[in-house]
């Protein structure tokens, strides 16, 4: 494998130097270009080896599973794998979703069939567990971001068995 060719992981982003694997990825919405190369998140990364789309090497050349790339979202994040499985649910549906974190959000989605660039983001999503609780301070603040932003707010609630039920939230003022 060629270093500067295969995506490679650094930290806990992949950076993507080929241009035409670059150029093909950006054509569906996936990762944000900075300068000639790609960056990709991990859930983007994830979604990428498990469709058999990318492979991924480290800085030394080795080739990365996508068990290693879990690892590392989880050692960052305790909630990792249910924002994987949310992340992955909603690219099946046709949605590109991005990091929502500068917008106070797990993720920020758009349009179905839109990317960055073509729309602006439609929903704000906030990943939860099934047995998390969420106060109504949680709920307001993410009303209230939404609102201030114009993205409508979702709760998306993964349950033991990875079903995913997303449960819109506003707020109706009278």
């Amino acid at each position: 494998m060629n270093k500067n060719i295969e995506p490679t992981l650094i930290e806990n982003k992949i950076i993507i130097g080929n241009s035409t694997l670059k150029g093909t990825l950006v054509e569906k919405g996936f990762g944000e270009s900075k300068g000639n190369k790609l960056i990709l998140d991990l859930f983007e990364a994830i979604y990428l080896m498990e469709k058999e789309k990318i492979k991924i090497i480290d800085v030394k050349g080795k080739k990365i599973s996508t068990k290693k790339i879990f690892e590392i979202g989880i050692k960052g994040d305790k909630q990792f794998y249910s924002k994987q499985k949310v992340h992955e649910d909603l690219r099946e549906k046709g949605y590109c979703i991005k990091t929502g974190l500068k917008f106070g959000f797990d993720f920020r989605v758009y349009p179905r069939g839109k990317k960055m660039g073509e729309a602006h983001s439609q929903y704000g999503i906030h990943v939860a567990c099934e047995n998390e609780k969420t106060s109504m301070t949680q709920i307001s603040r993410m009303t209230r971001l939404a609102g201030n932003i114009h993205i409508r707010a979702i709760i998306a609630v993964v349950d033991r068995e990875d079903e995913i039920n997303y449960y819109e939230i506003n707020r109706k003022l009278l």
